[in-house]
């Protein structure tokens, strides 16, 4: 019937992000710290206006800001640890759901888990509103899967903001701005590859990410009241 299937697909998605969370646990609690630390990074930022073409500013504001990680247990490169692990897994499990025969003969409200997304959306014969080849489904699916892949990458953006809202603005600075524009576009360049990879993958993956969003989340969640609680002790 293919509940077999997506219980089989829920399984293997919290173990192997429980896996992955455990290899990279260090450098989630450093990403989370990062986005903590933001507002003392923007009065560091505020201090050196013209760190954008003043070299000697610049510098300044390099040294005080890698003080700030190291005094704070910060690894720099942390992100790029949790990319370099997570992207064989993501080609693992992906090669796991091309080759699994059972996945093939699934299907769950006539929509097949082997079956690609766009190729659903695609298929309009028979009447339209009977869902007679699972095209609502995969409508559902597609939406969910984005939802849960842009919430997750949000969430520690919106924790912060609430954290920092009553906080003094400070001056803009346009190397930081440049910097964290950098950040931005390169979280929405993921977001993005991600939800164009479930729309013409399998149909099996994008319920992997739908999973894989909502675990995400969670793992925020209990970073940030690990970290809450350090802060207040």
């Amino acid at each position: 019937s293919g509940v077999g299937q997506i219980w089989a697909l829920v399984i293997t998605t919290i173990v192997v992000r429980a896996f992955v969370t455990l290899l990279t646990f260090k450098s989630t609690m450093d990403q989370q710290k990062m986005q903590a630390l933001q507002p003392q990074i923007a009065k560091i930022q505020a201090k050196y206006p013209n760190s954008n073409t003043n070299r000697a500013e610049q510098a300044k504001l390099s040294q005080e800001t890698l003080t700030l990680y190291k005094r704070n247990k910060i690894n720099m490169f942390s992100s790029f640890i949790t990319i370099f692990i997570q992207f064989p897994v993501f080609i693992s499990v992906w090669g796991a759901l091309q080759g699994s025969a059972v996945l093939s003969s699934g299907s769950v409200l006539n929509l097949r888990l082997s079956d690609t997304i766009s190729s659903v959306l695609g298929n309009f014969r028979g009447a339209w509103y009977a869902n007679a080849h699972g095209w609502w489904t995969a409508a559902i699916l597609f939406v969910l899967m984005s939802a849960t892949q842009f919430v997750a990458m949000k969430l520690p953006q919106w924790i912060t903001a609430r954290r920092t809202k009553n906080m003094s603005k400070t001056t803009k600075n346009p190397a930081a701005e440049k910097s964290n524009k950098t950040m931005r576009n390169v979280s929405w360049f993921m977001l993005i590859f991600t939800v164009i990879m479930g729309f013409f993958l399998p149909a099996a993956m994008g319920v992997y990410w739908a999973i894989g969003g909502l675990v995400t989340m969670a793992q925020t969640a209990i970073t940030q009241a690990i970290m809450g609680r350090k802060k207040h002790k």
